[in-house]
């Protein structure tokens, strides 16, 4: 709200503020991540070009001597985010947000102290003004001279005149303002008439409001500014949010703190809709009740204080009836009523309206009953408010509709009607193509834009959760083009009902609405958590972990616990590492990793308490039961550790002690209706107590049955087995804690050996974990038996290790791989399991064909119950014809065979550049065969939803093919074939693919006179056709003329292997040779 032209002096504005005497609540402050400069100029921001201008310094003394005013400062109402302001030192900058477009750091830092000189236009925006006081009062200034000379750094600040800036605008070389948008502003720091100057100058009503808002991010908090220019601007003229939820609608002090929020990020616009309002909905024509008027009022007075337009949306048509005039004139009556209260912009909603259903039969009777009679409907209304709101507040924003369509994609029958009857002026609401789009592209943007006529307001049903109680949707704003920003009329982003947290979200998505092109959501959403959680930072690093593990949403489904993910997967890396020939080996690196990752989990456990206090408090009211979830996974997350390192070090006591407590953790989980981590933190601890079963054996399930009795638990085997070690864990029964305890009297573990009956083996542990050597003994049943006085133990598991089986298992991560002739390594995982209450150590050996190198560790072990990934590494020699060729490994008494398919090596053009391509069939005309081989990577071919579809290639002349690499889209094949033909008449079958992934997959082949090459689908793997973004095809490279080969292979493929090679169904082995090589690794020739 502005004073006017009125003839008061810059001395009397300026005093009146700083004085206090103006009221209205000022936004607080906001954090913000490092802006990143650009190559050529490590001090300017890159979202936008600009020039560094010097620091101006004026040598002459300051103009004449005029009397001054001299004010003390009170204290501006107390920020509302406790984010602390950065300390700058010389050549660094503090970041802004939303990010400016335009920020280049230069000169010398302005430092604050006790005094500062404020100079104002007469026409300043009162409610900067009050914002700037609180801004130097968190500076430490106490005292404000509001005129010349007065005493330290001089504030020049400018109302839409201009005139207390222009000049040091000038001497400081700031470009005019001139050509800034409406809310866009200025603000330099330099030398001025010798004196320290901070120059603010904003253009239009916002614009000093917002230079104010960068200013409060600049101050350092050793109270300095450091040299800047800014010159910024909003990349969408309104910007803000919409509570429109379904649920409990947000309290008074609720909606106060989120005018706030929007004041300090630069938005302004609060359209309040929400879902469960009847008076304005069902009620429409009733006024709301005293209290609830009371309450518009101070939201609308606070709205103006922070530059926000209050909106109110109404959605009468489910209990009016369209064709009355005199319900029309009801509703502009309350569109009046709610004008008084202050709301200044409204929507007219039609969102859940029938085509064929009416309110009143006048209504059937004037539209009839089709989608175009609706529209007529809904535009008659529309237009009816539209006129009333110009002639009775013509200063007011033009009326939106929501109509039906608001989701559709392109023109239909209403919205053609629509766009054709609502008056120009009216503009139209729309949320993207879908409800919840995962993308808003610019291209959607202009057809909906051509099919409804009008302006548009962008309303992104992101992070509203009303539709997904169960969660909480807390990552960054993404999907959006820039176009979408900038060519919107407005753009408000839907907040969820937990008000406090949606702040995340939303402070991503004013960065993303004020700079589009220089939106970069990760850099963001950091800045949004931390202007949050505010300066503390063990709650910083509690709100990034409930956060990051509520970050998936539609718009990113795989965006949950992305921070946790690589701390998982080192830490499953290192328990899967070869260890060499110690078991220490591998442990130091799984220590660190799980060190790592447990502190990660501590973080989530203690995430309820370190948030206590955020959001003055609100945050843990909000999000309680996810907050509590997040606690449980990371106390089941540090349990689950231990748990593993414990088993890692051989001990077995406290490893089932951690077991038994993750137990009633894991129910708990269960039990929540709160998602959280959703397919992060269940998987890793299933794999945890996956991992912990194989070691401990409870995944064995010998050839037994269990017997069951009052003082005994017997298991009696299929037949008499040497028993290597026994292993039993129990519980206690009489209501402790799960974690053992003393035993029954005299419990204790026998075997039945044949031929002498029950060998007693040892007592039973109280810890609830015994683990016993019988050394091979012999026997045909294990039991647990014990006698009264104390408390019957619950045996979870009695798991006898053989000493007649396997020591170890052994898998090939893939049992075939293609390797060129002549050219690099290819390496496979060899997977070994241990399988004995020990660790298994052993050689490992392959027996390669001659020409066939296969390097791998000499020795492996593997400990108990652990999985070990060993690398084998393969090789063709350049003399070794094509084929497939049999590669034993072993280790341990066990044996698989590694399938090698020899290929020639490829080389020269993509033959596909040059070719012309065709298909059994196009899913649409927009997605042809030929835009598989256009070389546009953003086109693509798509066939009918058809397991048989095809896609081919005619070359422009035949060639030996020996590769075919396919960019699959997201509907790819799990199956299919490579075919060639010289003709396109008769085909073979060059490759075929039976565990088709999608992505890139590159097929090796060796097909001689080839013109016509096909991709033959045989089933699909999603429920679409095939998609393809292209396809490339090589030649076999020239090659010298052969040696005579040193061994052949013994079995060849079915046709010449220089025309075809055996295919990956129909690999046969070849020679065999023995595999020798250094003391640590093999390489066989």
């Amino acid at each position: 709200m502005h004073l006017g032209r009125r003839k008061r002096t810059a001395t009397a504005v300026a005093a009146a503020v700083i004085g206090g005497l103006l009221g209205g609540a000022a936004p607080g402050a906001v954090q913000a991540a490092p802006v990143p400069p650009p190559a050529d100029s490590p001090a300017t921001s890159p979202t936008a070009s600009s020039t560094t201008a010097p620091a101006t310094t004026a040598g002459a003394s300051e103009a004449g001597s005029s009397a001054s005013g001299r004010s003390t400062a009170t204290r501006a109402p107390a920020s509302t985010s406790a984010t602390p302001r950065a300390s700058t030192t010389a050549g660094t900058t503090p970041a802004v947000w939303p990010r400016p477009q335009s920020l280049t750091g230069r000169g010398p830092a302005v430092r604050l102290g006790g005094e500062v000189t404020l100079l104002a236009d007469a026409d300043a925006d009162p409610y900067a003004l009050a914002a700037l006081q609180e801004v130097l009062t968190a500076a430490g200034v106490r005292d404000v001279h509001t005129g010349l000379p007065g005493r330290g750094p001089v504030f020049r600040v400018s109302g839409p005149s201009g005139e207390a800036t222009e000049e040091a605008l000038k001497a400081l070389r700031v470009p005019e303002r001139l050509d800034l948008p409406r809310g866009g502003y200025q603000l330099a720091t330099g030398r001025f008439q010798g004196r320290d100057t901070v120059v603010l100058d904003g253009v239009g009503e916002d614009g000093l409001f917002h230079a104010v808002q960068t200013l409060r991010q600049l101050v350092g908090a050793d109270g300095e500014i450091p040299g800047v220019a800014v010159r910024d601007w909003p990349g969408t003229a309104e910007r803000g949010i919409t509570e429109g939820f379904y649920g409990r609608p947000w309290t008074l002090e609720q909606r106060l703190a989120q005018v706030d929020f929007l004041g300090r990020t630069k938005q302004n616009r609060y359209l309040y809709a929400p879902g469960d309002d009847p008076y304005r909905q069902a009620q429409w024509r009733e006024p709301y009740p005293a209290a609830q008027q009371e309450e518009f009022r101070a939201l609308a007075a606070r709205a103006r204080a922070n530059h926000v337009t209050l909106g109110w949306a109404v959605a009468p048509a489910q209990s009016m009836c369209l064709a009355s005039d005199a319900d029309v004139a009801a509703l502009t009556r309350k569109i009046d009523a709610m004008w008084a209260l202050g709301v200044r912009s409204f929507q007219l909603q039609f969102p859940d309206a029938g085509y064929g259903e009416w309110h009143c039969s006048k209504d059937a009777d004037a539209f009839g009953r089709d989608a175009k009679g609706a529209a007529a409907a809904h535009a008659r209304v529309a237009d009816a408010v539209a006129r009333h709101l110009a002639e009775r507040h013509p200063d007011g924003e033009p009326l939106t509709v929501l109509p039906t369509e608001y989701y559709q994609d392109g023109a239909t029958d209403y919205r053609t009607e629509l766009a054709g009857a609502l008056d120009a002026d009216v503009r139209v609401a729309w949320t993207g193509v879908g409800v919840v789009p995962r993308t808003i592209t610019g291209g959607e943007l202009a057809g909906a834009r051509e099919a409804l006529g009008h302006p548009l307001v962008t309303m992104d049903n992101y992070p509203v959760n009303d539709y997904a109680q169960d969660r909480l949707f807390l990552g960054p704003s993404t999907g959006r083009d820039p176009a979408v920003a900038a060519g919107s009329a407005a753009f408000l982003a839907h907040a969820m009902e937990q008000p406090a947290a949606s702040r995340v979200p939303l402070f991503t998505a004013a960065d993303y609405a004020w700079n589009p092109k220089g939106y970069r959501p990760q850099e963001s959403w950091r800045a949004a958590v931390d202007d949050l959680a505010g300066p503390d930072p063990a709650a910083r690093e509690a709100l990034r972990a409930l956060a990051g593990n509520d970050a998936s949403s539609i718009l990113d489904p795989k965006g949950e616990s992305a921070y946790l993910k690589p701390l998982m997967a080192a830490f499953w890396d290192a328990r899967t590492s070869p260890g060499g020939t110690a078991a220490g080996a591998r442990t130091a690196a799984e220590e660190k990793a799980a060190r790592e990752l447990r502190a990660a989990f501590t973080v989530m456990r203690r995430a309820p308490e370190r948030l206590a206090a955020t959001a003055d408090g609100t945050l843990d009211d909000e999000t309680g039961p996810w907050l509590e979830q997040l606690s449980r996974y990371g106390q089941a997350g540090e349990t689950a550790v231990d748990m593993l390192l414990a088993q890692a070090r051989g001990d077995g006591a406290a490893a089932w002690q951690a077991q038994l407590r993750l137990e009633p953790l894991r129910e708990a989980l269960k039990a929540s209706r709160a998602t959280v981590g959703a397919g992060v933190l269940d998987p890793f601890l299933t794999r945890a107590v996956t991992e912990s079963a194989a070691w401990t054996g409870a995944d064995r399930t010998p050839a037994s049955r269990t017997d069951r009795a009052p003082d005994s638990y017997t298991v009696r085997l299929d037949r008499a087995r040497p028993v290597e070690a026994l292993t039993v864990m129990t519980a206690r029964t009489d209501g402790g804690s799960g974690t053992g305890g003393a035993p029954a009297t005299d419990a204790r573990v026998e075997a039945y050996v044949p031929g002498e009956g029950w060998r007693e083996l040892g007592p039973l542990s109280a810890s609830g974990w015994t683990q016993a050597d019988l050394k091979g003994l012999r026997a045909d049943a294990l039991r647990v038996v014990w006698s009264g006085g104390g408390p019957a133990p619950e045996v979870r598991s009695l798991v006898p290790w053989f000493a007649d089986g396997p020591r170890a298992g052994l898998e090939l991560a893939r049992t075939e791989t293609d390797a060129e002739i002549g050219g690099p390594a290819q390496r496979v995982d060899v997977e070994l399991t241990g399988l004995r209450a020990g660790e298994v150590r052993g050689p490992m050996t392959a027996k390669a064909p001659k020409g066939i190198a296969v390097r791998l560790p000499k020795q492996a072990v593997v400990e108990r119950g652990a999985r070990t990934t060993v690398p084998l590494e393969v090789s063709v020699g350049a003399d070794v014809p094509a084929g497939s060729y049999r590669v034993p490994v072993s280790f341990a008494g066990e044996e698989r065979v590694l399938t090698v398919r020899a290929f020639p090596r490829t080389a020269g053009p993509d033959l596909a550049r040059a070719a012309s391509a065709s298909s059994s069939g196009d899913e649409t005309p927009d997605f042809p065969a030929a835009s598989a081989v256009d070389g546009d990577a953003k086109t693509r071919w798509s066939s009918p939803a058809e397991d048989g579809a095809w896609w081919q290639l005619e070359l422009a002349e035949p060639a030996r093919i020996g590769q075919v690499v396919l960019h699959w889209q997201d509907a790819y094949a799990s199956r299919y074939r490579v075919q060639v033909s010289a003709d396109g008449r008769v085909w073979r079958t060059a490759a075929t693919v039976s565990d088709g992934r999608g992505g890139r997959e590159s097929v090796r082949m060796d097909a001689a006179d080839t013109r016509f090459l096909r991709v033959q689908g045989e089933t699909r793997a999603t429920p679409y056709g095939y998609s393809l973004w292209s396809v490339e095809t090589y030649a076999v490279a020239p090659q010298d003329p052969p040696k005579k080969p040193a061994e052949k292979p013994v079995e060849k493929p079915a046709e010449k292997p220089t025309e075809e090679p055996t295919t990956p169904e129909r690999a046969e082995g070849g020679p065999e040779g023995a595999s020798e090589g250094a003391p640590e690794e093999r390489d066989t020739p």
